[in-house]
């Protein structure tokens, strides 16, 4: 009788939550179309102008020159021991210190954290990773390789990784080479937290890698990404957000944006970065051509935007998180004049946060925050380190 009385008792709560669901996912596919629809007629109506300009894209031959700058930091790759799959990253500054991790957003690799990379090696190991998908890392092309424990499972797996003895894939290690090998691990077994910082996708990815696992985050920045459950809540009270972020509710349908993204010579995301309203907006940090081409060279090459679309299809979800409190003391950088995602996102996201939370709002600065003012930036996470993360929520006036 219990059990029948607390079954009917859910069954407004599933109701309700089912309904929440329905509502959701009719508001993203609503912009979907809405979005489709515009992007198909200024496709059209430009083809018809200038078809030769329109239907072109170049498969870029060689990567950038910034891109291999050794100023920037030393190129290395490591394999996941929990997929086998290889990544690439660049590290800056001594391996037996702290280490500092970088995640990038879309349509961005590592390079986005140049600036970081060089300013935080003087006191932390830092490490800008390719995440799956993206640069030089192993690209998966199917959707079912971008569930959000495999890439969980790829923060882990770098994490402990990084700063353990690795010998090159081809040598033939000897019995005695084995045992120092052993030796070394057991006296310096590298990293296992590490101050982790995320943007965009990223940052999403470091809310979720610091919900689960707390105890390898030392401290949290993430920039111009809301909580998951924030998102979620947020979207159901602001339905007009999913305007300002259109382009994520697009890349939900199939097939369509591999065909338009390309067009121009992926004038679509070039505007993304490098646009009026969207763009850096910072005139002395906006992106050259060789920095923008930097994002373009892996994105042009056959197949190169299965992974970094598969980020959209796989981990835009309204389904509730077995947890979500983050526990660990956290930074949240927000640009005052992000386009894609609103300020009120960034204070949304501060409840979800159980330990100290300083939430920060960077003026006049965009979605592309760590970019378009690295100075402004780097001080905000210096400020947080040094001082143990205290709360708070203020306008920066840098």
């Amino acid at each position: 009788m219990t059990g029948l009385l607390s079954a009917l008792l859910l069954v407004p709560i599933r109701l309700c939550l089912r309904l929440q669901s329905l509502c959701y996912w009719a508001l993203v596919y609503s912009t979907a179309g809405l979005t489709a629809t515009l992007v198909l007629t200024r496709i059209t109506w430009r083809g018809l102008r200038a078809p030769r300009h329109v239907f072109r894209w170049t498969m870029r031959q060689q990567p950038p020159a910034c891109l291999r700058d050794p100023v920037l930091g030393e190129h290395s790759y490591l394999r996941g021991m929990s997929s086998g799959l290889r990544f690439h990253y660049v590290t800056k500054g001594d391996t037996s210190r702290p280490l500092m991790l970088f995640l990038h957003g879309f349509p961005e690799n590592w390079f986005s954290w140049r600036y970081q990379l060089q300013e935080f090696s003087s006191e932390y190991h830092t490490v800008a990773l390719d995440l799956r998908g993206y640069g030089d890392s192993d690209a998966p092309r199917r959707r079912e390789d971008y569930t959000l424990d495999q890439l969980l499972g790829d923060i882990k797996d770098v994490i402990e990784s990084l700063g353990e003895l690795r010998w090159e894939e081809g040598w033939i290690v000897t019995l005695l080479t084995l045992t120092l090998t052993l030796l070394v691990l057991c006296l310096f077994p590298g990293h296992r937290s590490c101050v982790l910082v995320g943007q965009d996708w990223g940052g999403t990815l470091a809310w979720h890698f610091a919900i689960e696992h707390p105890a390898q985050v030392r401290r949290l920045v993430v920039m111009s990404a809301p909580h998951p459950s924030a998102w979620r809540d947020y979207i159901l009270r602001h339905p007009c957000q999913l305007l300002r972020c259109s382009h994520s509710s697009f890349f939900q349908i199939p097939f369509l944006p591999e065909l338009t993204l390309p067009l121009e010579d992926f004038q679509l995301v070039r505007s993304l970065m490098t646009g009026r309203w969207v763009g850096i907006q910072n005139r002395a940090r906006r992106l050259t051509e060789q920095e923008l081409e930097a994002y373009l060279y892996q994105l042009s090459q056959p197949g190169g935007l299965a992974g970094p679309l598969s980020y959209y299809r796989s981990l835009c979800s309204d389904t509730p998180l077995r947890h979500q409190d983050v526990g660990v003391a956290c930074l949240l950088l927000w640009g005052e004049a992000d386009a894609f995602l609103g300020p009120g996102l960034a204070r949304a996201s501060r409840a979800y946060v159980r330990g100290s939370c300083a939430v920060r709002i960077v003026p006049g600065c965009s979605h592309w925050v760590q970019q378009d003012q690295p100075e402004a930036v780097n001080g905000l996470i210096w400020a947080f380190l040094r001082e143990g993360g205290r709360g708070g929520s203020t306008r920066n006036n840098h």
